[in-house]
């Protein structure tokens, strides 16, 4: 009898902890922990000029150095709130809605989603040879089958890629944003099918850098994912537009205080106006 009596007071004690418990979340809410990348991305430069409208981030900001570092730090923080690529969504983050319009291809395409760019691939001068054959291969029908699989939008309209009677050889390099990584490095295994007698290496090492890698001669190609700064359009290189990206907002998955922001409130939070969730009930 008493041993059930101690079993009974210990199962209490336990609800109660855990419901003041409860109260306490309640009443602190939860602190946000801002998440972004770091000075060499291109998604950066495009939320900084588009979201932020070149005002400073929150000086608490957590920098990442690629789309994978921002979604791996949101799945494990229960306050964090970070950027990423649309490839980069899946069931096992939160996103959330911008003006009440969810991220996504259709919306992407319509105009409608508020934060989407394009993507782009940049060579010193017109492209010419092997590298223009690449960037036409990405262009095509083809390529934009790969860039729907990688969960990018593809272009609107595209033709199939003609490798009749061409026989193609040499080495290319090509390098830059993590965001347009994936879709080059996919591609890029299927163009060496086509062409056995050639060699194509790619690193993905930021916007930032692939421009000014391409402008310096030391890759063939650079791979970006916002459009050339004002003091990088004098550097004579030509950007070719290989897809479509909208940039989603994700939380983890434990975050049931929004669904949706409006720009302002994300650029607030970005700035550190906004810190804790319970400021957006």
């Amino acid at each position: 009898m008493i041993k059930k009596l101690i079993i009974g007071l210990f199962i209490t004690m336990i609800f109660f902890f855990t419901f003041i418990n409860g109260c306490i979340q309640k009443q602190e809410g939860l602190p946000i922990v801002v998440i972004g990348r770091d000075n060499a991305s291109g998604t950066r430069e495009f939320f900084w000029q588009y979201v932020m409208e070149k005002q400073n981030f929150t000086e608490n900001l957590r920098e990442k150095n690629s789309n994978g570092g921002i979604y791996l730090s949101v799945t494990q923080t229960p306050g964090a709130i970070g950027y990423v690529g649309l490839s980069y969504v899946d069931n096992k983050v939160k996103v959330l809605k911008i003006d009440n319009i969810s991220a996504n291809s259709e919306n992407i395409l319509a105009g409608t989603y508020p934060i989407a760019r394009h993507l782009f691939l940049l060579t010193r001068g017109n492209a010419t040879g092997l590298a223009k054959e690449f960037i036409e291969y990405i262009q095509s029908s083809e390529g934009q089958a790969i860039v729907k699989e990688e969960g990018f939008v593809p272009l609107p309209t595209s033709v199939p890629y003609n490798s009749s009677g061409k026989h193609l050889n040499g080495m290319l390099t090509i390098g830059g944003s993590t965001t347009v990584f994936p879709i080059i490095e996919k591609a890029k295994d299927s163009f060496v099918r086509l062409y056995p007698d050639i060699s194509i290496t790619v690193s993905s090492t930021g916007s930032g850098p692939g421009i000014t890698a391409v402008s310096q001669g030391t890759v063939t190609i650079g791979m970006s994912s916002r459009d050339l700064k004002a003091s990088e359009k004098t550097l004579g290189l030509v950007n070719y537009t290989i897809a479509i990206d909208g940039i989603a907002i994700i939380v983890n998955l434990e975050n049931t205080y929004v669904d949706s922001l409006t720009i302002a409130q994300l650029k607030e939070i970005y700035k550190g106006e906004i810190t804790n969730w319970t400021e957006l009930q």
